[in-house]
């Protein structure tokens, strides 16, 4: 236990010390700290860099060998970008985070929001998905309840919990009682789901993403079902010069089938779809690193 602790410890000094060194240099100059980053773990010291090749070649299997290693180190590049931005987001004000995002669509979310329902905004590892959560809260002037998987290292979770509610937001750990999101969603509240990661074998909603049977959570789909909320999904993806333009569609209930586990599984779909959508435009832009099709 005490050697536990001493390793958590230690990680979250030098995961402070190196934030530190980040915030000190210009948010523009970060993604020249990544690419310098992404030689050292892509090429010298490879980290999950076999499931990053296997992923991309699922997801395009006609793509030619040289094109997936450039995605794959590009996608090193925007994985380090976005952990650094995160630091450097800890020393940064409300007005510097608004002046690096845009959004298109935006009056569909407040719409929702306003009919006082309930809303859940959803999204993915995709891009910078701490920005979107931050961004978000500020510009619709709303806390964001932001459902998040606390970390191994209790030390990093806390500073990470700091970042999240700097604002507006709240966090609300995974596991918690179901009741507190169903709670949230009747008062009018606003819900935030990263929904892309892999659900148990046994327990997971199959449903295709890059014509890969993908295993699914249910919880976003089920908590809209039961709530009769919209379910608004958000994706920002990163420009060429560092900033970020946000786009919201929404997922409709339209034409879904008669039985509660089909209507779950075709929600599911339909967000996987966006998603893939999204993916194709910018494939450096998703979190490759995730073994999503491990089953």
């Amino acid at each position: 236990m005490e050697s536990s602790i001493d390793k958590n410890y230690i990680e979250f000094i030098l995961w402070r010390f190196f934030a530190k060194i980040v915030q000190k240099i210009s948010f523009q100059k970060i993604s020249k700290l990544a690419k310098i980053l992404a030689y050292i773990f892509y090429y010298l010291i490879p980290i999950r860099k076999k499931i990053v090749i296997s992923n991309l070649k699922k997801a395009f299997p006609n793509k030619t060998k040289k094109d997936i290693s450039k995605i794959a180190f590009m996608n090193y590049i925007n994985t380090g970008t976005t952990f650094m931005e995160i630091m450097a987001f800890q020393k940064m004000e409300a007005e510097e985070i608004l002046k690096i995002g845009t959004v298109s669509n935006l009056e569909l979310a407040k719409e929702k929001i306003e009919n006082g329902k309930g809303v859940i905004l959803l999204t993915a590892h995709f891009s910078n998905w701490e920005f979107g959560a931050l961004f978000m809260g500020l510009i619709l002037n709303k806390q964001i309840n932001v459902l998040v998987k606390k970390q191994r290292n209790r030390f990093v979770a806390n500073w990470m919990s700091e970042v999240r509610e700097k604002f507006k937001n709240k966090e609300i750990s995974l596991g918690v009682s179901v009741r507190e999101l169903y709670k949230t969603l009747v008062s009018g509240g606003i819900v935030g789901i990263v929904g892309d990661q892999r659900a148990k074998k046994d327990s997971g909603v199959i449903v295709k993403y890059f014509k890969q049977p993908t295993s699914t959570f249910q919880g976003f789909s089920a908590l809209g079902i039961k709530n009769k909320v919209p379910i608004i999904v958000v994706l920002g993806h990163r420009l060429v010069d560092g900033k970020y333009h946000i786009e919201i569609e929404e997922i409709k209930y339209d034409n879904l089938p008669l039985a509660l586990p089909e209507q779950i599984r075709e929600l599911n779909q339909r967000y996987m779809q966006i998603l893939e959508n999204n993916v194709v435009k910018y494939p450096e832009q998703w979190l490759w690193m995730h073994n999503i099709w491990k089953y």
